[in-house]
C-alpha cells in the first residue's frame, strides 16, 4: 500500500512533466524552461504546479488569467498516477523489503543486499522511464499522428544504457554470491564454467532486446517500403526499436500482435459507425502503448498461458 501511494504521487508528478514535453514537442518549442499558461503566457509559480490538486483548487482555470484550461492536463496526471502507482504496487510486492536489508545499504559492511535493492530499484526506474516515455508519445500520436525524434531516440539509447547496466550489477552480484561460500568459489573461473554459464544467462536477454527491437523496427521499415508510407511512418520504426528493447523477447512481439489485434478491431468498428472511411489512416502510435502497457505488467502470465495452449 505504501509502495502504490508512493507511486502514485511520483507518477502524478511525472504525469505534470510529461503534458509539457508531449505539448512542447508537437509546438517543436524547447524543453528548457519554467511552465506556463498557455492562454496568457504567464509563467507558472511552484504553488501553482501541485499535481491534481492546482487543477481542482483553482476550477482548472488559470490562477491569473482564468481563462479554462483543458482537462486533459488533469487526466494526464491522474492516469499517470495510476499506471504508475500500480507498478510500484506490483513490483514490490515480488520484492520482500526488511529494515536490516534497508539498512544494510548504508552501513559500512558489504552484504548482498547491497546489490538486491540496487537491481529492484533500478528495475522500478527502467519500467517508469518506459512507461514515461510511451505516455509522451501517446499523446502526441493521438493528437497530431506525430512521434518526435527527439523523444524516441534519446529514449532508445537511454533504454541501452540503463538496460546495460541492470545486466552488469546482476553479473557482479552472482559473483559476489559465489564468493562467499566454499562451494561458490569453486564455481568460478578458471575452476569451473558455472559462472560464465549464467553470466551468459544473465545477459541474453539484454542481448535478445536489442535483436528483437532492430527485427521490429525492420519488419515496420518493410511496411513503409511495401504500402509506399501509407501503412505507417518513421515515427513507427523508432517507437518499434524503443518497444523492443524495452520489452525484450518474446513480450515486444506479444505487445505487436496485441497492437496489430486491437487497431484492427478499432477499425472495424470505427468503419461500421461511420465515423472513419475505408482506407483513412489511424494513428497506430496509441495502439503499440495499449499493447505495451498489456505486456509490460502482464507479460509473464500472457506468455505462460499461451504456451500452455501450444503444450
Amino acid at each position: 500500500m505504501i509502495w502504490g501511494s508512493a507511486g502514485f504521487l511520483t507518477g502524478t508528478v511525472l504525469g505534470s512533466f510529461i503534458k509539457v514535453l508531449a505539448d512542447r514537442s508537437l509546438s517543436n518549442k524547447s524543453f528548457r524552461g519554467r511552465s506556463y499558461c498557455p492562454s496568457c503566457r504567464a509563467g507558472l509559480r511552484w504553488y501553482d504546479l501541485f499535481p491534481i490538486f492546482s487543477y481542482l483548487y483553482l476550477r482548472g482555470r488559470c490562477r491569473y488569467c482564468k481563462k479554462k484550461i483543458g482537462i486533459e492536463y488533469l487526466l494526464v496526471e491522474v492516469g499517470m498516477g495510476l499506471l504508475i502507482g500500480f507498478l510500484f504496487w506490483q513490483q514490490s510486492s515480488d520484492f520482500q523489503f526488511t529494515i536490516f536489508n534497508i539498512q544494510s545499504i548504508f552501513s559500512l559492511q558489504f552484504s548482498i543486499s547491497h546489490f538486491k535493492i540496487p537491481i529492484f530499484l533500478l528495475e522500478l526506474l527502467f519500467k517508469t522511464f518506459f512507461i514515461a516515455v510511451l505516455a509522451i508519445l501517446f499523446l502526441t500520436d493521438l493528437k497530431k499522428m506525430f512521434i518526435p525524434d527527439r523523444i524516441t531516440i534519446p529514449s532508445i539509447l537511454i533504454g541501452i544504457v540503463l538496460g546495460l547496466i541492470i545486466t552488469v550489477i546482476k553479473i557482479a552480484y552472482l559473483y559476489y554470491t559465489l564468493l562467499q561460500t566454499p562451494l561458490g568459489r569453486q564455481l568460478l573461473p578458471p575452476k569451473n564454467e558455472y559462472f560464465m554459464r549464467h553470466v551468459y544467462l544473465i545477459a541474453e536477454p539484454f542481448f535478445g532486446s536489442l535483436l528483437v527491437g532492430t527485427a521490429i523496427a525492420g519488419f515496420f521499415l518493410s511496411l513503409i517500403i511495401i504500402t509506399r508510407g501509407k501503412g505507417m511512418g518513421g515515427g513507427d520504426v523508432k517507437l518499434g526499436a524503443f518497444i523492443g528493447i524495452m520489452l525484450g523477447f518474446p513480450q515486444a512481439l506479444f505487445a505487436l500482435i496485441l497492437s496489430f489485434l486491437t487497431g484492427a478491431i478499432l477499425s472495424v468498428v470505427l468503419i461500421i459507425l461511420g465515423k472513419k472511411s475505408f482506407g483513412q489512416t489511424i494513428p497506430f502510435g496509441p495502439f503499440l502503448v495499449l499493447g505495451s502497457l498489456i505486456m509490460l505488467f502482464w507479460g509473464a502470465q500472457i506468455v505462460d498461458w499461451y504456451l500452455s495452449l501450444s503444450g
